[in-house]
């Protein structure tokens, strides 16, 4: 399963946005790539996560929802908009450069690879900052 056309689109038209970043995850909640995020007074520096799993970032209740998030993806292969609030209290290690007070969340998640051998999945996790909103 290759990208659509529609996320492809989708995807060019949020990194253009200020409040927006993009993960590429695994189905195991591995972070595996980024794109956009600079906007500093929304956004912590997520390229410190690349190459690291939730459980190895996040508190254990975060990270066994967002890996639930990444589940549903998957077993349904179908997109998921979710609405959720991190701080940095949700986060095992302080991030860098990144806001201080809770931030509000909007994510699509959309199945990117979906592995017929089940080694791994790709799951495209799209972030809006909406704490302002």
């Amino acid at each position: 399963m290759g990208m659509s056309a529609e996320l492809q689109n989708e995807v060019v038209h949020v990194l253009q946005e200020d409040n927006t970043i993009v993960f590429i995850m695994s189905h195991t909640g591995e972070y595996l790539s980024l794109l956009g995020g600079s906007n500093r007074a929304l956004y912590s520096d997520g390229s410190v996560l690349i190459g690291k799993s939730y459980p190895e970032v996040l508190v254990k209740e975060k990270a066994d929802y967002f890996k639930s998030l990444l589940e549903e993806v998957v077993r349904t292969e179908a997109p998921l908009e979710v609405e959720y609030e991190l701080s940095t209290t949700d986060f095992l290690e302080q991030m860098a450069d990144g806001p201080s007070s809770i931030q509000r969340f909007k994510a699509n998640l959309y199945p990117l690879e979906i592995d017929p051998e089940e080694v791994q999945h790709k799951v495209v996790w799209v972030v809006h900052n909406i704490t302002e909103k």
